[in-house]
């Protein structure tokens, strides 16, 4: 009990010390000095903000926190259309599983930054307790020292602590494999940038080197989607609809009028694709 009220004390003077945001150094992406502060997006997940550092980078970033670069899109409307500088803020989605909720006595405390969540208009003590992250109601009010279960708007609720060290990528929900949810997420930014915008329905000859050693990514070459847009791939032949990124416009002089996309290796992969062209029928945003 007394090495966790110590906690308690020490935790509550760092958070008054911090500012809103959690944002490492130069060399780490947490220290032991940030303190997390969750907010509930529009579905639920829990999200708070990370303020970029000298020598961080998205792709670093998104490695620590176990998510992907697209995952990071998706959560930061218009980021990849940004230069990412020092002091730029991104919002990072966190699972319940990267929250300890106790922090048992044979757990060095340097390695766990305390998480806050900050009440939103609508919010119980019992809402926020059953339903966002499964912690008694009780050791709520004590580890806050709370005489009631009101709640105001803007108030913080310690629910716990976070590892300094990262969040490994099995501990978020995505089943699948890395190639999959790498899909995944490119298809959860294709349907946030279709908000608005009008959806063509294409098919034609999808071509690609099959015999290429390169590495690649889910890229496409395209005759009339935007530059790095989203376009949905479906190959009939096994029904896999596959999301890609436009990085660029088929040559004319290259392929015949019949091509209308030009996927890389990765992309063939999670096509199913056998031959170096197959029939594939497109959705692309306009």
């Amino acid at each position: 009990m007394q090495r966790f009220i110590f906690l308690f004390n020490i935790t509550f003077c760092l958070l008054s010390a911090s500012t809103a945001w959690a944002h490492g150094d130069s060399l780490q992406y947490l220290l032991p000095t940030d303190t997390i502060k969750l907010e509930t997006g529009p579905y639920g997940e829990k999200i708070f903000i990370h303020q970029m550092e000298r020598k961080q980078t998205l792709y670093s970033l998104a490695r620590f926190y176990g998510l992907s670069v697209e995952e990071l899109y998706y959560f930061n409307q218009g980021l990849k259309n940004q230069v990412v500088s020092p002091g730029i803020a991104i919002r990072v989605p966190i699972p319940n599983r990267a929250i300890r909720r106790y922090l048992e006595a044979d757990l060095n405390p340097r390695d766990y930054t305390p998480v806050y969540y900050v009440v939103k208009k609508g919010d119980t003590m019992y809402r926020i307790s059953k339903h966002f992250f499964r912690i008694p109601i009780d050791t709520l009010m004590q580890r806050n020292n709370l005489d009631k279960t009101e709640v105001k708007t803007g108030q913080l609720i310690r629910v716990g602590w976070m590892n300094i060290h990262g969040i490994p990528e099995e501990y978020r929900d995505f089943k699948g494999g890395p190639l999959a949810r790498r899909n995944h997420a490119m298809k959860k930014l294709y349907l946030r940038e279709a908000e608005g915008k009008r959806e063509k329905d294409q098919q034609g000859v999808a071509v690609w080197q099959k015999n290429s050693q390169a590495e690649s990514d889910l890229y496409v070459l395209h005759r009339e989607a935007p530059i790095n847009s989203v376009i949905a791939i479906t190959n009939p032949m096994g029904d896999r609809t596959v999301y890609a990124k436009v990085v660029g416009k088929v040559p004319d002089t290259a392929y015949s009028n019949s091509v209308v996309v030009v996927v890389s290796p990765l992309t063939a992969k999670l096509l199913g694709a056998r031959d170096p062209r197959f029939f594939v029928m497109i959705k692309y945003l306009k």
